[in-house]
C-alpha cells in the first residue's frame, strides 16, 4: 500500500508538471488535472489550486534546486500579474511549513524584488520514504529570551557550517511566523524585514541581552552568509547607510576605533521598543557607579541668603512630580523645549553640589553623574562619542526610571568650557566638536540636567540660553555663617558664632573642613575642642591669608 502510494504522488506530481508548462494559468488547466490534483490535494491536506503549485515546485525542486519567481513566470508562460493572483494560495503554504519563501533584493537601489521557492525537506524525504505527510511540530516560545537563543544557536550551526545559509534563514521565518505572541516578534513583523535583516536584528538583540553592546559588521554577516559575494553585498548596505535597519532607525553604525570595520549597536528606538516589550538589556542591568539613588542620600539641612534659598525652593516645586509633569506637558503644547537644564554656579564650597544631591532626595529622584575626565579621552575622535553616549545613556536610563531623572555634570566648566580658534590643532578641533555636541544635546534635551562650576566666566557663551535656571552662589554674609557655625557646632554660644562669622570669610565647605578637624582631634586627645583650638583651625584653614580678617585676634 505504501509503494501505491508513493507511486500515485510521483505519478501525479509528474503529470502535472508536464501538462502544466505552457498553461498560462487558464482555468480550464484545473479541470484537465483534476484527478492528478486530487491525489495530490488529498496527501497535503491543501486545496487543488495549491496542489498544483506544489507539484509544480517539488519537481522544479528536484530538476534544478533553486525556484524563484520569474522560473515559474516563464514555466507557466503567463503575465507575472497572474502568478500573483494566488499570493493568498501561496502564503498559506508558507504558514503550513510546506513551502518555504525567500525574498531577493538586487539592483542599485535593491529596489528590484524576487523570490525564491522551495518545498520543504522533511515532506520529500517522506514521500520518498513512502510514509504519511510529515505533521510539522512548530517551535513556540513562552519567553523571548528562549527565542532569542534558539536564533543563536541556528547561527552557531550556521558558523559551524552543520546547516547552509538557506536553512538558517528558513528556519528563522519559521520561528518567527510560529512566535507572533512574543511582543517583540509581532513589532519586527510590522517593519516588514526581509529575513536577512530580521535575523541580523534578532541576532543584535541577543547580544545585547547577553552583554554585548554591539556586533561586529563583517563577523555577523560572515555568520549568515557563506558565499563571500553575499557577504560582501550585505555589507555595502551597512557601509553605505541603505540597510533598513539604519533606515528605520533600529540599529546605528560607529567606526571601529582600531580596524576598518563597522559596529553595529541598537538605537534609541529600539531600546525604548525592546522597553515596551519587556526586555531588560544588560547594560541596563550591569552595575552602574554613577547612579546615586535618592535614599543613598544623607538628609542635610541647607543655609544660604534669602534669593539663593528662595531660587532653591522654587526649584524644589517644579521637580516635585505634578508640577515638573504639568509644566513639561504646557511646554510641549506652547512648541517650547521642554527640557529642565540648571546651572549652579559660584565660589567653590558654597553649597553647589550639595543642592543638587539634596533637591534629588526631596523629590525622589536618581542622578547619573557624569565623570568629566571620561569625556577628556586621550584618543582622539573617542570624546565625542563618549559624550553622545551620555545623553544615550540619560535617555536609557531614564527609561527605567519612574520619575525622570537627573543627568549631573559636576565641575561642568571643564566640558562647557569656550570654544577655542582651532587652527590645525587636533585637540582644539576635538573640544569645539565636544561644543557642538552639547550645543545640539542641549537643543533637543527632554530630561532634567544640572550643572555645577566654580568658573562661570570659562563657560561659552553659546550655553547661556540652554540653561534655563542659572543660580548663583555667593560666599556667605555674615549673618548666614552664624547660622552655619551654629548648625554644625551646636555647643557653641551665639556670641563666638557671630564672631567666628565676622572675623572668618569661610564657605560652608571650608567651614565642615574645620568641623571634621575638631571630630578628628576629639578621637586623638579624647578631648572636647575648646575656642582657642576652634581659632587655631581658622586661621590654618586658608593656605594664604585671603580669607583672614585685618587685624589683630584676641581671645
Amino acid at each position: 500500500m505504501k509503494k501505491n502510494l508513493k507511486m500515485r504522488l510521483l505519478n501525479s506530481i509528474g503529470a502535472i508538471y508536464e501538462e502544466a508548462k505552457d498553461s498560462k494559468l487558464i482555468p480550464s488547466i484545473f479541470n484537465q488535472l483534476d484527478s492528478e490534483l486530487s491525489e495530490v490535494s488529498e496527501y497535503f491536506e491543501v486545496s487543488k489550486t495549491q496542489s498544483l503549485f506544489i507539484a509544480v515546485i517539488l519537481a522544479m525542486n528536484l530538476e534544478r534546486n533553486s525556484v524563484d519567481f520569474e522560473d515559474l513566470v516563464m514555466y507557466f508562460d503567463c503575465n507575472p500579474m497572474k502568478l500573483l493572483e494566488y499570493d493568498d494560495a501561496f502564503e498559506l503554504l508558507y504558514s503550513g511549513n510546506i513551502l518555504h519563501k525567500k525574498i531577493l533584493r538586487y539592483g542599485n537601489n535593491r529596489s528590484v524584488i524576487n523570490f525564491k521557492f522551495s518545498i520543504n525537506g522533511e515532506i520529500i524525504e517522506a514521500i520518498l520514504q513512502n510514509e504519511p505527510f510529515p505533521s510539522f511540530k512548530k517551535k513556540v516560545y513562552n519567553h523571548i529570551v528562549e527565542f532569542l537563543e534558539e536564533i543563536y544557536k541556528l547561527g552557531e550551526m550556521r558558523d559551524d557550517e552543520e546547516i547552509e545559509t538557506r536553512d538558517l534563514l528558513d528556519q528563522t521565518e519559521i520561528l518567527i511566523s510560529s512566535n507572533t505572541h512574543l511582543p517583540l516578534i509581532n513589532k519586527i513583523k510590522s517593519f516588514h524585514l526581509n529575513i536577512n535583516d530580521a535575523y541580523f536584528y534578532l541576532y543584535l538583540v541577543w547580544k545585547n541581552l547577553s552583554g554585548d553592546e554591539g556586533v561586529d559588521m563583517a563577523r555577523t554577516a560572515s555568520l549568515i552568509f557563506e558565499r563571500s559575494s553575499e557577504k560582501v553585498h550585505y555589507m555595502q548596505t551597512f557601509l553605505a547607510g541603505s540597510n533598513p535597519l539604519i533606515n528605520k532607525e533600529l540599529a546605528k553604525s560607529e567606526k571601529n576605533n582600531f580596524f576598518n570595520d563597522l559596529e553595529i549597536r541598537l538605537s534609541d528606538k529600539s531600546h525604548v521598543i525592546l522597553k515596551e516589550c519587556g526586555i531588560k538589556l544588560f547594560e541596563n542591568i550591569k552595575k552602574r557607579d554613577n547612579i546615586i539613588q535618592p535614599e543613598n542620600i544623607q538628609r542635610r539641612k541647607l543655609i544660604f541668603n534669602t534669593d539663593e534659598m528662595n531660587q532653591l525652593v522654587l526649584l524644589k516645586k517644579l521637580l516635585q512630580e505634578n508640577n515638573l509633569s504639568e509644566t513639561q506637558n504646557r511646554l510641549k503644547n506652547k512648541n517650547l523645549p521642554k527640557g529642565i537644564t540648571i546651572l549652579l554656579h559660584g565660589s567653590p564650597g558654597t553649597g553647589k553640589t550639595e543642592s543638587v544631591l539634596q533637591l534629588a532626595k526631596e523629590t525622589g529622584r536618581k542622578i547619573m553623574k557624569v565623570d568629566i575626565s571620561q569625556s577628556k579621552s586621550a584618543w582622539f575622535g573617542e570624546s565625542e562619542k563618549i559624550v553622545k553616549r551620555i545623553f544615550t545613556g540619560y535617555k536609557s536610563f531614564a527609561g527605567e526610571c519612574k520619575r525622570v531623572p537627573i543627568l549631573f555634570f559636576n565641575e561642568a566648566d571643564a566640558i562647557f568650557s569656550k570654544r577655542k580658534n582651532s587652527g590645525n590643532s587636533n585637540v582644539g578641533q576635538t573640544e569645539n566638536a565636544i561644543q557642538n555636541i552639547l550645543l545640539e544635546e542641549l537643543e533637543n534635551f527632554e530630561g532634567i540636567l544640572m550643572a555645577t562650576t566654580n568658573l562661570a566666566s570659562n563657560l561659552d557663551a553659546a550655553f547661556d540660553r540652554r540653561f534655563l535656571f542659572k543660580v548663583e552662589f555667593r560666599n556667605p554674609g555674615i549673618f548666614t555663617k552664624k547660622e552655619i557655625w551654629k548648625l554644625k557646632v551646636p555647643t557653641l554660644s551665639l556670641s563666638d558664632c557671630e564672631t567666628l562669622a565676622a572675623r572668618f570669610d569661610f564657605s560652608g565647605g571650608q567651614i565642615d573642613n574645620i568641623v571634621r578637624k575638631m571630630d578628628i582631634r576629639e578621637i586623638l586627645d579624647g578631648v572636647k575642642t575648646d575656642i582657642d583650638s576652634l581659632f587655631k583651625f581658622c586661621r590654618e584653614e586658608t593656605i594664604v591669608n585671603k580669607g583672614v580678617a585685618i587685624g589683630f585676634l584676641t581671645r
